[in-house]
């Protein structure tokens, strides 16, 4: 069932005026940032999948404009995810990297502290980037390289001394903690506070240098 109402969505744009010749990409970007503002309203993401319409709606632009560069709302949803994973990826790195001089520990923290950050601030990305329709078509590309930002974190560990099985069983079982708790928040949160991820991300890297350095 898709939604086939004509009625404006609350903060659809007005209509927006063709783009000039050229910059064919700017309809392309509009696109794609509509889905993602939709896609971080809960109210708006139910009961029904976003409908062709409501997203031109919300780019200000006609529903057969769209087709100049996807194929329908999945198609989008799949460049949305790509431009999310990006995002997420570089926002990864740049807190590494400032903490280069760290620890491996306060690496991790920094990296998970990153996600958990991302994933508050550009809701509609990370929902649309883990939907299962997107993430079987990204999983051998922007995916994967996630999860080697947690591999390479998990190595980080071990070569501090931190005792671990192998490197890809650390990498996935803490990027599922930390996502985890993020789809958790909602529930969670109500008694942890706003703060709630940071201080689980401490917690967790404490208790994984604890146990593993003690063997």
């Amino acid at each position: 069932m898709t939604r086939t109402d004509d009625v404006p969505a609350a903060g659809a744009r007005t209509a927006r005026e063709r783009s000039p010749r050229g910059q064919g990409d700017l309809l392309r970007d509009d696109v794609i940032a509509a889905l993602v503002r939709i896609a971080s309203d809960d109210e708006r993401m139910r009961p029904a999948p976003v409908s062709l319409r409501e997203l031109a709606r919300e780019a200000g632009i006609t529903a057969p404009a769209i087709y100049r560069h996807f194929s329908g709302t999945e198609d989008v949803a799949r460049a949305a995810a790509l431009d999310g994973f990006t995002r997420l990826t570089a926002a990864m790195d740049a807190a590494a990297e400032r903490q280069r001089d760290g620890s491996a520990a306060e690496r991790l923290i920094a990296l998970a502290v990153a996600y958990g950050d991302f994933a508050a601030a550009h809701r509609g990305y990370f929902r649309l980037m883990f939907q299962s329709v997107v993430i079987a078509s990204v999983a051998d590309g922007p995916a994967a390289e996630l999860a080697g930002r947690w591999r390479v974190a998990a190595r980080g560990l071990r070569a501090e001394g931190v005792e671990m099985t192998d490197v890809d069983s650390a990498a996935m079982y803490l990027w599922t903690a930390v996502h985890g708790r993020i789809a958790l928040a909602p529930l969670m949160d109500r008694s942890a506070g706003p703060g709630g991820i940071h201080d689980f991300v401490t917690i967790l890297v404490h208790e994984i240098l604890t146990v593993g350095l003690r063997r």
